[in-house]
């Protein structure tokens, strides 16, 4: 049996941010995903100035070769242009990968337990389990993306993106 107060499945950025946030409040942690990281995914590779805040505070910090800083967005779309600049704060461009694995190895070094190639499951009771073995926690986390089985087995309906 793994005891914990919070069980994160899914080992992505936002499961290991849930993770590193956590630990700094002095919880135990646990999380869970089948795939080791990095993982390289089509999504974004730029972080916002909020995002880049985050970060720092939660003691996620970029060699200089790592990331390129930007002042500013623009969306070009059917001959219109809506632009943004950010100010004193930057933002950084900067490859999944390498924002996942920095994200991972801050977890790891924080003392949650990371438990990569580990399948998690939650039951219609919401019990969870991990590789076959019961996991005790105070609280569930849903990390696991768009179709997601921990919303699944909440019953939550999904999240509309739309705008």
């Amino acid at each position: 049996m793994i005891a914990t107060d919070i069980f994160i499945v899914g080992g992505g950025p936002a499961g290991l941010a849930a993770a590193i946030s956590a630990r700094q409040r002095g919880f135990s942690v646990a999380l869970a995903d089948l795939k080791p990281p990095p993982i390289d995914k089509a999504c974004g590779d730029g972080l916002m100035p909020d995002g880049v805040e985050a970060l720092a505070a939660m003691g996620v910090h970029f060699a200089p070769d790592d990331a390129a800083p930007f002042a500013g967005i623009r969306f070009i779309a059917e001959g219109r242009v809506a632009e943004g600049r950010f100010g004193s704060r930057g933002g950084l461009g900067i490859r999944r990968t390498v924002l996942h694995r920095a994200l991972a190895e801050r977890a790891a070094q924080s003392g949650a337990a990371l438990h990569w190639g580990a399948r998690a499951d939650i039951d219609e009771r919401g019990a969870a389990r991990l590789g076959g073995e019961e996991v005790r926690c105070r609280w569930i986390v849903g990390a696991d993306g768009h179709g997601s089985r921990v919303r699944r087995a909440a019953r939550c309906a999904p999240v509309s993106m739309r705008m």
